[in-house]
């Protein structure tokens, strides 16, 4: 600028909530931006609830609310046009951003001082480099979620002319490629002059997105102001298909460490709007625990004041059931739950093992109604709900004897028994380690050990543990407890399989809260193996602290995790090896979508056909000049490609 005189620039702001609302997140990051601007405009995409409205006032008065279509380049459009052109030529630099992205990580002056002192047309933080996949051209371009673009671009026809003629796209996908990735390309051929913040060459050898695979090297290295909600939510399969799994996670945990980011902003964002199995598996909320020696509390940790509430049914397993209890610290206020007639004989058998020396321990009378998910919720309502502690954990015995009436042995509930109470309870240190997790963790709700997959539990709990209890655990959180967190049938529940775990009390507070009765829970010979209220509890748990702004998270001893990661391969290299001669690819994926392929009809009678389609090819084909053998493969795909097209038409038919 001349005189060294201050851009003066305009925000567009587009901002979409499936429930209206905006996240703690968005007042830190306009906090942090409004200072670099003259005028902000946030755009709405769908519905703002009033307390939304309120937080945007605070920073601007121009806000629209429109429908929910065309994504953000259609809300950018309408906002330029409400606006209009004189108006917005008057500013130096127009900024076109969306919500997708959180910060300021480090104050966007940097950024802007940066960019300022170079003479070009328009700019953006990243930019995606020049690449083919799966033979789709995608060429070097800025990366939409900022745009700025300056005077000299913003008042010429071709740009004006772009966005009165842009088209309402109907999905990501078409916005992706009709028009962020041709943006770019398109107004370089005519002669306006781009450069990105980040040097995209410096990566473009490791990755063509390091905004979203190596969000912690643009962070730490090239000092980035932001990174993108996306990293915490990703589907893993992206990022199983180009990392070990870890960019999420190491980016949560150097802006804890390293920066002065609040993170408690980041779960404000995931929490209210995602699926808890994509958060899970973004951020890796697994934790293994030393069973021989004690964690230390991070510096800022408070100690959380505990109890424990373990229910006792089955008096011939009270040797293993106390052996396990015998792990509570005695700092650790201790509750039995059994029915009246049980008290004495445990209390005998506890006072004989040596429980009752040191502590009190305390017997709830509970009826034989709802086994241990109304001796919890009925039974023990009040030490929950008491106010004395911070975080509580709850265990069971348990025998499932309907699996031995159906064929299987024994030993199958025995493993399952020995996962959760080994990973629930299995040493003083292991608890010990567990309430410092939760003191070192503030918004974690729910420690809870793994779903079993061993012998015959593999199928129910892989690849989703709902079976039956989908709708009524829906109901349940939606009719019930007024709870509306994001579900999905597919994906696994994420909660406490086994009902064996540990909870902040605030986060499974509305469970506690709901006036439930024994009344509530069908009577003892009439309960099935699945599909009743004890069920959907049991799934509705990790929801309801999600619900409360805390996130649920697996916790293994490492005495266990030795187990489970053998586990895990040879379930994985069982699988693998059932495929065969119809393994193809390099990785998991690969695989398995190859086994997906060919286990259709379609893709049966393609694998049947492709070895001597493949031959003809080599003899016939291939010899030929390329125009002539670009003719031949359109022509012969095209049938099959037709038919995808017509699948992929009814399927979308079928979800609407």
């Amino acid at each position: 600028m001349e005189n060294n005189e201050p851009m003066r620039r305009l925000g567009i702001y587009c901002f979409y909530d499936r429930n209206g609302h905006a996240a703690s997140f968005i007042d830190t990051f306009l906090k942090g931006l409004t200072p670099y601007l003259a005028d902000l405009v946030v755009v709405v995409n769908g519905k703002l609830d009033q307390e939304s409205r309120e937080l945007f006032e605070r920073y601007t008065n121009h806000i629209i609310v429109r429908d929910n279509t065309g994504l953000d380049a259609a809300a950018y459009r309408e906002a330029m046009l409400h606006i209009g052109w004189k108006t917005l030529e008057s500013y130096d630099e127009v900024i076109c951003l969306n919500d997708t992205i959180l910060g300021p990580v480090y104050p966007f002056s940097e950024m802007f001082a940066v960019m300022d002192a170079k003479p070009v047309d328009f700019w953006g933080i990243t930019a995606y480099p020049e690449e083919t996949v799966n033979n789709e051209h995608i060429p070097t371009h800025l990366q939409a979620y900022w745009h700025a673009y300056r005077r000299s671009l913003v008042s010429s026809q071709q740009f004006q002319q772009y966005w009165q003629d842009l088209p309402s796209f109907k999905s990501y996908a078409a916005v992706t490629r009709k028009h962020e990735m041709t943006f770019t390309p398109h107004f370089a051929n005519l002669g306006f002059t781009w450069a990105s913040y980040i040097d995209y060459e410096k990566y473009r050898t490791r990755s063509t997105y390091p905004l979203l695979y190596m969000p912690t090297d643009l962070v730490r290295d090239d000092r980035c102001p932001v990174f993108k909600r996306r990293s915490f939510f990703l589907e893993y399969q992206y990022y199983f298909d180009q990392t070990a799994g870890q960019p999420g996670l190491d980016l949560y945990e150097y802006l804890r460490d390293h920066t002065d980011y609040d993170v408690n902003l980041i779960w404000d964002a995931l929490l209210q709007s995602y699926n808890l199995l994509d958060i899970h598996q973004a951020m890796h909320l697994s934790y293994v625990l030393p069973k021989a020696t004690e964690n230390p509390l991070r510096e800022d940790a408070q100690h959380v004041k505990a109890a424990f509430i373990h229910h006792i049914y089955f008096l011939d397993l009270l040797d293993t059931t106390l052996r396990y209890i015998a792990n509570i610290p005695d700092s650790v206020d201790l509750y039995i739950t059994t029915t009246q007639d049980k008290i004495e004989p445990i209390r005998e058998a506890m006072q004989k093992a040596g429980l009752l020396e040191n502590r009190q321990v305390a017997f709830i009378p509970v009826q034989n109604r709802g086994r241990d998910v109304s001796a919890l919720l009925v039974g023990a309502r009040d030490v929950v709900l008491n106010g004395k502690y911070d975080v509580i954990g709850f265990a069971h015995d348990k025998k499932s004897s309907q699996n031995q009436d159906n064929g299987h042995h024994g030993t199958e509930t025995e493993g399952f028994s020995y996962k959760l109470f080994e990973n629930t309870m299995g040493s003083r240190d292991y608890v010990t380690n567990i309430l410092a997790l939760f003191a070192n963790n503030p918004r974690l709700g729910m420690a809870c050990p793994p779903p079993p997959y061993h012998a015959l539990y593999f199928a129910h709990t892989l690849p989703s543990d709902w079976g039956p209890n989908f709708t009524i655990t829906k109901d349940l959180l939606e009719k019930r407890l007024r709870i509306h967190v994001p579900l999905d049938s597919t994906k696994p529940s994420m909660s406490a399989m086994g009902s064996c775990y540990w909870f902040r009390t605030e986060a499974l507070r509305p469970l506690f809260e709901y006036h439930w009765r024994y009344e509530s829970f069908l009577p003892e010979g009439q309960m099935g193996p699945d599909g009743t209220i004890s069920h959907a509890i049991e799934r509705s748990l990790g929801y309801i602290a999600q619900s409360q702004g805390y996130y649920p998270a697996w916790v293994l001893s490492d005495h266990y995790a030795r187990i489970e990661v053998d586990s895990l391969f040879y379930t994985t290299n069982t699988l693998l090896t059932s495929l065969g001669n119809t393994r193809r690819g390099e990785t998991l994926l690969a695989n398995a979508g190859q086994l997906r392929y060919v286990l259709t009809t379609l893709g049966m009678i393609r694998h049947l056909a492709h070895k001597p389609l493949r031959l003809i090819a080599k003899v016939f084909v291939r010899p030929l000049p390329e125009p002539a053998r670009n003719v031949i493969y359109r022509v012969g795909w095209a049938p099959l490609s037709f038919a995808y097209k017509v699948r992929y038409w009814v399927r979308r038919k079928r979800l609407k």
